[in-house]
């Protein structure tokens, strides 16, 4: 005796997962670039902060796209002493008060434990849109 047991929402269901695993990747580029702009506003305004004394490493912080995600980056052609400030751990008096060494890698390190969290409520979003909002052919 031959059974064939099947689901009429399975087409559905297919459909979800699929729009799930498409749609993972892009939630994921999303909030690292949600972080990476955390990031840049923390290393401008929080201690520490991008150094000033004449304005031209500050006016270059911004966020760019990568193969993993995105980045925060400082300088430029013009600005090409980013880095090296950066690592810079000698006292120095800098204009802007909080002015310090790792500006960039203070806020990363202290954000590490907030950005596990934020990165999955923004997948945990993705999923609950797809499955029970139907933006994937299912309707629970």
């Amino acid at each position: 005796m031959k059974v064939k047991i099947s689901s009429p929402n399975l087409n559905s269901v297919v459909g979800g997962l699929r729009a799930l695993v498409t749609g993972i990747p892009i939630a994921a580029k999303q909030s690292s670039k949600i972080v990476a702009n955390k990031v840049l506003a923390l290393s401008l305004d929080g201690v520490p902060c991008a150094p000033e004394d004449t304005g031209d490493l500050r006016s270059t912080g911004r966020v760019e796209a990568t193969s993993e995600g995105y980045a925060v980056v400082y300088g430029n052609a013009d600005v090409d002493y980013a880095g090296y400030v950066h690592d810079d751990l000698r006292p120095r008096k800098y204009k802007r008060p909080g002015s310090g060494p790792k500006f960039v890698e203070t806020h990363i390190l202290r954000m590490s434990e907030d950005a596990k969290p934020t990165i999955a409520a923004i997948l945990e979003s993705l999923a609950n849109e797809i499955l029970f909002t139907g933006r994937g052919g299912v309707k629970w």
